[in-house]
């Protein structure tokens, strides 16, 4: 993507007050961003706020943002996806011209041309210990700080049939799995043993899921995100849930769903691992499994305002809300406390988080 100017953005506060009213959506303050398009959030605190946009990074302290481009040392200003390192602090880059590692107050970045990553187009980014895991364009690099020591994954190792990686987790103390989500390849797992899974829609037909939570209901997955043993996985097609055992998959034309689209864009559970925000083309949606609960904030289609939805027990309510975000195209969803950060295609967003 080319550079663009840097941009005004609206930085709005969402009130979600889920007491059986309709949340608020209203305007709080106005501030600089690098660019409206949000494509990464990672909160270290509520005052330690870290983006990743269309136009470089930034910072948020609780008061103001401090913004970082190439001309600081980010390896691009494209930033599409952002990791902590749980022992050091340190918070790696992963961007469309290599990874990047910023720790006190310099970056190092690593590239095709200076290490062993795989491919320079990045679009995730994880830290299992001892290891940061990259989600390239041409399979996964993982890397060992201690050691310098780089491994490529991709289908001449593993059971990938394709090596477009989309998307990486792990937990936040960096122990246990590390999932991936996978262009054409479905879902990977991999132990802190080593061991490799790879989970695909059983049904083998690709453009289509046959049996309802038989596994992942589309080899082409685009996101994923984890609490302890559950994962959720989303794709283009509809969304994933694993517990270890058991797999359930929803679209917006299952009796279950209250997904508002297909499309999704990024998927992230709670601290407490009991709500996944879901990001997609039509709206943010919030799942609770046990509850079997979904709420979408979305656009008013009808004019100025919003819309609530609610699904649960197989009805539907619509609720009008006096003020929505500006776009309903989610990129990045993170939790902090108790706020909630939304990261859209017309802006950045935060509100008091209340199930």
């Amino acid at each position: 993507m080319p550079p663009t100017p840097r941009k005004i953005a609206t930085l709005c506060l969402i009130v979600l007050a889920w007491l059986g009213h309709a949340p608020v959506w209203a305007v709080r303050t106005s501030d600089t961003i690098p660019h409206r398009t949000v494509f990464a959030i990672k909160a270290l605190a509520e005052n330690n706020v870290w983006i990743g946009t269309e136009n470089g990074a930034a910072r948020y302290d609780g008061k103001s943002w401090t913004i970082y481009g190439p001309e600081d040392g980010l390896p691009h200003q494209v930033v599409t996806s952002l990791a902590v390192h749980p022992t050091d602090g340190a918070i790696w880059f992963g961007t469309f011209g290599g990874v990047g590692r910023f720790h006190n107050g310099k970056f190092q970045t690593f590239s095709t041309k200076n290490s062993g990553l795989v491919n320079d187009v990045v679009y995730g980014i994880t830290v299992t210990l001892p290891y940061v895991w990259i989600a390239t364009t041409n399979g996964i690099s993982r890397f060992n700080p201690s050691t310098n020591e780089w491994k490529t994954f991709d289908d001449t190792n593993t059971d990938m049939h394709e090596v477009w990686v989309y998307a990486c987790t792990s937990a936040p103390d960096g122990r246990g799995d590390t999932w991936f989500a996978i262009w054409g390849s479905g879902l990977m797992r991999i132990t802190e043993t080593g061991e490799i899974t790879v989970f695909q829609d059983p049904d083998e037909i690709f453009d289509v899921d046959l049996v309802r939570n038989d596994g992942p209901l589309h080899e082409i997955q685009v996101a994923v995100t984890m609490h302890r043993n559950v994962i959720y996985a989303g794709a283009y097609f509809g969304l994933t849930r694993y517990d270890g055992q058991n797999w359930n998959t929803w679209t917006v034309k299952d009796p279950d769903s209250g997904l508002p689209s297909d499309f999704i864009n990024t998927v992230k559970l709670s601290p407490d691992g009991r709500v996944v925000a879901i990001g997609t083309d039509k709206g943010l949606c919030l799942y609770d499994h046990a509850a079997g609960r979904w709420v979408t904030y979305h656009k008013d289609p009808r004019g100025p305002g919003g819309e609530l939805r609610i699904f649960q027990n197989g009805t539907w309510r619509t609720e009008s809300i006096p003020e929505a975000p500006a776009g309903d195209f989610i990129w990045s969803v993170e939790f902090v406390g108790d706020r909630i950060w939304v990261g859209t295609a017309s802006g950045l967003y935060t509100a008091k988080f209340a199930w």
